[in-house]
């Protein structure tokens, strides 16, 4: 082979490693994990898929990310794109800003999108702030995070009780309100020595 023959294949493994690199680095957006030990069982009855200690992983060309683990999962065999989780934690991590942790104990998941809607027992922690519902829907196209149904707020020094409430997932701003708006959010101050 001449010189210039290993030139030409230089430059080509040269392309190959630079479009890899591109591809990984913006173009790659989920992972799934699944342990070693999970296992995979077909019912028979119903022809579902039932997966268990499973964890998905995205994360977008920012650098934010988002995990979502349950103890079980059941793909619906309508839409592969979509799985019923239980036992579920979440954790959206920012860069640049806290944490946002929620826990339930259902949670309807799209692989496509990320999109989740948890149910039954949902609790939400980010920073000092703790909130309860029976409903969490997180939406990554409209960066939001909808809480509702009998939400309740709980800090240090307060709380309260309100149909709804959104966050912000890019600017954290939160927005606690009344579905009917002639009601009002209750609020309840704590005293300092633990006294209502």
């Amino acid at each position: 082979m001449t010189k210039k023959t290993y030139i030409q294949l230089f430059l080509v493994l040269i392309f190959f490693i630079i479009s890899f690199f591109l591809f990984f680095k913006y173009f790659k957006k989920t992972s799934l994990e699944i342990n070693t030990n999970a296992n995979i069982n077909q019912t028979n009855n119903t022809g579902e898929s039932l997966i268990e200690d499973l964890k998905y992983l995205s994360t977008d060309k920012e650098g934010n990310e988002y995990k979502i683990e349950a103890k079980k999962g059941n793909i619906d065999k309508s839409n592969p794109d979509i799985i019923y989780l239980e036992n579920v934690n979440a954790i959206i991590l920012l860069k640049n800003s806290e944490n946002i942790s929620i826990k339930s104990n259902y949670a309807k998941y799209n692989t496509k999108n990320f999109d989740t809607l948890f149910n039954n027992s949902v609790s939400v922690n980010y920073g000092e702030h703790v909130m309860k519902s029976e409903f969490l829907d997180l939406s990554f196209e409209n960066n939001l995070v909808s809480i509702y149904d009998n939400v309740r707020y709980l800090s240090g020094i307060s709380s309260l009780k309100a149909d709804k409430a959104e966050i912000d997932i890019l600017n954290k701003k939160t927005k606690i309100f009344m579905e009917d708006p002639k009601k009002k959010v209750q609020i309840n101050s704590t005293k300092k020595n633990g006294n209502n």
